[in-house]
């Protein structure tokens, strides 16, 4: 077995430099000029800058938890959006199944005689808009395999029990 030499860290006798918000201000406004975060390169945005107190490492330190920050809050607005569109989905089954509760109560009220057995299950709507849809020669709805792909495409049509 080989004896790997290591650098060791040495930490440099120069306080660490603090990016001020005005400082950072320029930063993003020349990265922006440079066409974003993924395009901009340390070396241009330090001659850009034109700050002389700032070396190319701190630059370079600097982009990469720029890109970074960018990057989580992308995901968490991604996150925050697909949370509100379930939320919506969710809602959107409710109503439905509240609006078809109050049509068959109001059917077994006023016209006895011709309630159907056969009620529409929302559950079944909401599964069949959550997998995806095909059509059979009859246009008949028929529900894919639950988890077909794997994504969730709300239909309003479907939730609202509208047929196009």
């Amino acid at each position: 077995m080989r004896d790997s030499i290591v650098r060791s860290y040495i930490r440099s006798n120069m306080p660490r430099m603090q990016w001020t918000d005005d400082r950072h201000y320029l930063f993003v406004q020349v990265v922006e000029i440079l066409g974003g975060e993924e395009l901009a390169k340390p070396k241009k945005i330090l001659n850009l800058m034109g700050a002389n107190n700032i070396t190319l490492s701190q630059v370079k330190s600097h982009l990469q938890m720029y890109r970074n920050k960018k990057k989580e809050k992308a995901k968490q607005e991604m996150r925050m959006m697909w949370q509100m569109y379930h939320r919506q989905s969710q809602q959107y089954v409710q109503i439905y199944e509240n609006l078809i509760r109050d049509v068959v109560q109001i059917e077994e009220r006023f016209f006895p005689e011709m309630v159907n057995p056969m009620v529409v299950s929302c559950k079944s709507l909401y599964q069949s808009c959550r997998v995806g849809l095909n059509e059979n020669r009859g246009h008949d709805v028929v529900v894919a395999e639950d988890g077909a792909n794997g994504e969730e495409d709300m239909s309003l049509e479907l939730t609202l029990g509208l047929k196009y």
